[in-house]
């Protein structure tokens, strides 16, 4: 066991997941603009600053049955060519028809979105709409901006205005400092199964809680506590009689009580966000969120009160999303009652959010240990990966009983970048927390854009840094984020075995934890694991003392006695032979074989067929913000007169109207320049392969790149379906 010394670290290095760990480094965002229109709101978050920026302003504060205009200003540093807004408001507001060019409102969840596309320059635009307030309560208008063709965090902006609605003039004002909300009854919802049916004296409450993800799925709230409440007579004090947590399968609850009297007066039920072990908290930490039914009135004993599916407002979805992802966590945690092994006294998890909030993300560890708290920021919950990230470092608080390796982070520090050796390995496990509890070794940000941590492709040195061109060894959290992921998917049989190992001994840096504590608990550190490690690129196989290898300048592993084994070893490229299919495994029959994958393209699927065989290529369908992407490295042979690329293609999609939201594009990138073929759409869908050709021939005597990359939209699903890619030439 180590001794444990007071915490070192900053919050600000445990801003982890916190949109500043990346920096998409394009060659104009390296080279001619440093982003500065949208920055971190306080020294602790490290937010990722952004060229663009989007302020939301309203001209007065309307009571329910008013209007006002809403204001959207977008400012911009640099130019994109196809800029996205996206305006969201919540259930008890309307907008109105024909807003300053924005598309008709679709419903998302209990939201309504409406979008426009335009060229973004750096003289910004000015978008303004009207809106009728339907309902009182809390209300949170929000505008996006976002780089469909490329997301990325540093061309991207979140924007609200929150305000609390009056049920008669002059009652509104602006902000929101509830957290208590009423229940909304589920549009077509019902609650799962009715629980058991109440004994004589008995009263039993039944239902479900629901909640919608950003895309608009309903998803069910599990591990919600649910308690009964009621009055006995109309002037009755109200009381607690039974009090209980949602299914962890399906949301759905049965809370049963004696009744003391024939007749209840009142009973229903209210949710609160706490699990016991986890809960979501306004930024002040101060009052749990909780939603409340409709109350059902002269309930005699004996019988059952349904209360249905239960909904928080769209304006606290987000909170209650960020509640629900926890549960990944908790469900990988392991068999000790509270958190860790460690903790006796069973600490909280706290998250700090309420809408319109730009505090955070980071996990605060410089407060006393019962009272540190995960910060997000209004759009954070969005972000799966995020929360879990988060969390994750209040996992590791846990097991390390508040002790932190002391602060090595530069500022900013960035997934793909290097960084301190003790910032690597805190970053890189929680990092390696949310790609393993989400299952694709991703980590995404709340705007779309990602970057694979299980990338094994070394660095490029000619090239800046990115989320395609990550740095090596162990100072990169993302390369410590892969190999841990690697080790807990194909060795260790999940991370259950170092987390208890976390929770009786700490370590500083990756290396401390994979060469001595990993060893001296019993898991594997052999060949076997070094090799996979050094997949990654972090070389611990020469021993415990000696650095790691000085990687290589190319994108190539060393080709000396330090070569990993072959069978990790990226592929080089041969030059196919002139006559036949140039394109490997164009029908996918062997899977990812010949192809560079980016998410879980390649496959087979009882959602559609392939067009012969059984594997395909499927690009998107999703519903939520999201690239997916095939690449093949192809060489056309000078002699060849023509060189054609064919495929067959079928497009699905939930969009409806004649606006492109989501696309899929055709791309030869050659000598570093990449261009695009052909662009298709959810416009484009139709309802079988239909095969398309593409003149290469221009490409005659080069070696380049053959990619398929399909993006998506945050909202409705659009599928991109792609079979027997063929390059051929005469």
């Amino acid at each position: 066991m180590k001794p444990m010394i007071p915490a070192l670290l900053s919050a600000a290095l445990v801003a982890a997941g916190a949109t500043a760990l990346l920096v998409q480094n394009t060659a104009a965002a390296a080279n001619t603009v440093q982003c500065s229109l949208q920055l971190p709101s306080s020294s602790d978050a490290e937010a990722q600053p952004s060229c663009v920026a989007a302020d939301v302003a309203i001209d007065r504060l309307p009571a329910v049955g008013e209007s006002a205009t809403v204001t959207v200003t977008i400012r911009s540093q640099v130019e994109v060519n196809q800029a996205r807004l996206a305006v969201r408001l919540p259930d008890n507001l309307r907008l109105a028809a024909g807003s300053s060019g924005l598309s008709a409102a679709r419903t998302v969840g209990l939201s309504q979105v409406a979008d426009q596309r335009f060229k973004l320059t750096t003289g910004g635009r000015t978008v303004k709409f009207g809106v009728t307030a339907l309902a009182a309560g809390p209300t949170n208008i929000e505008a996006d901006v976002t780089n469909p063709d490329a997301p990325a965090p540093d061309r991207s902006a979140h924007g609200s205005a929150t305000l609390t609605i009056g049920d008669k003039p002059g009652t509104s004002h602006a902000g929101i400092t509830e957290t208590a909300a009423t229940a909304v009854e589920r549009p077509g919802g019902s609650a799962p199964l009715a629980g058991r049916a109440a004994l004589a004296g008995q009263i039993c409450a039944t239902g479900s809680f629901t909640y919608t993800n950003a895309a608009g799925s309903w998803l069910p709230g599990r591990r919600v506590k649910a308690q009964v409440l009621g009055k006995t007579t109309s002037s009755a004090a109200t009381a607690t009689y039974a009090t209980g947590y949602t299914s962890t399968s399906d949301g759905s609850y049965s809370l049963c009580f004696n009744s003391t009297v024939t007749s209840m007066y009142q009973v229903w039920v209210q949710f609160s966000a706490d699990s016991g072990l986890w809960r979501v908290t306004n930024n002040a930490g101060s009052t749990v969120y909780t939603v409340t039914t409709a109350a059902k009135t002269n309930v005699a004993g004996g019988t059952t009160a349904a209360f249905g599916a239960s909904s928080p407002t769209s304006t606290y979805m987000r909170g209650w999303h960020a509640f629900d992802t926890v549960n990944k966590l908790w469900d990988a945690h392991g068999p000790s009652t509270c958190w860790s092994a460690r903790d006796t006294t069973c600490r909280v998890i706290t998250l700090h959010w309420q809408p319109g909030s730009t505090a955070g993300p980071f996990f605060d560890n410089t407060v006393a240990l019962a009272n540190r708290y995960v910060a997000l920021r209004d759009t954070d919950p969005d972000s799966e990966h995020l929360v879990l990230h988060e969390s994750g470092h209040a996992l590791m608080d846990n097991m390390y009983g508040g002790w932190w390796p002391a602060d090595d982070c530069p500022s900013p520090h960035y997934l793909s970048g290097k960084s301190g050796t003790n910032c690597a390995w805190t970053e890189g496990f929680a990092d390696a927390v949310a790609g393993y509890l989400m299952g694709d070794g991703r980590y995404y940000w709340p705007d779309g854009s990602y970057i694979d941590m299980m990338t094994t492709t070394w660095f490029n040195a000619n090239q800046p840094s990115s989320n395609t061109n990550v740095e090596n060894g162990d100072q990169v959290e993302c390369r410590v984020a892969g190999a841990t992921i690697d080790l807990w998917r194909k060795v260790d049989g999940g991370p259950l075995k170092t987390f208890q190992q976390m929770a009786s001994t700490t370590s500083s840096s990756y290396r401390e934890w994979f060469l001595i504590d990993r060893s001296a608990a019993g898991m594997d550190s052999s060949t076997t694991s070094k090799n996979l490690v050094y997949t990654h690129t972090i070389d611990y196989r020469t021993g415990t003392t000696s650095p790691p290898t000085n990687p290589p300048t190319t994108t190539t592993p060393p080709t000396t006695t330090t070569t990993p084994p072959t069978t990790t070893t990226p592929p080089t490229t041969t030059t196919p032979p002139t006559t036949g299919n140039l394109v490997t495994n164009g029908g996918f029959e062997s899977g990812n074989t010949g192809w560079t994958v980016t998410g879980n393209a390649i496959g087979t699927w009882a959602d559609y067929p392939a067009q012969s065989g059984t594997y395909y290529t499927w690009l998107g369908g999703t519903g939520a913000a999201n690239t997916d992407a095939i690449s093949q490295s192809i060489t056309i042979p000078s002699t060849a007169s023509t060189a054609t690329l064919a495929y067959y293609l079928r497009i699905g999609t939930k969009e409806t109207g004649t606006v492109a939201y989501d696309t899929m594009k055709v791309q030869i990138t050659s000598a570093g320049t990449t261009t695009t073929l052909k662009t298709y759409s959810n416009v484009d869908a139709n309802t079988a392969y239909t095969q398309r050709t593409l003149d290469l021939s221009s490409y005659r005597g080069k070696t380049v790149t053959l990619r398929f990359v399909g993006v998506e939209d945050s909202n409705l699903a659009s599928d991109f379906l792609i079979d027997n890619v063929a390059v051929t030439t005469s």
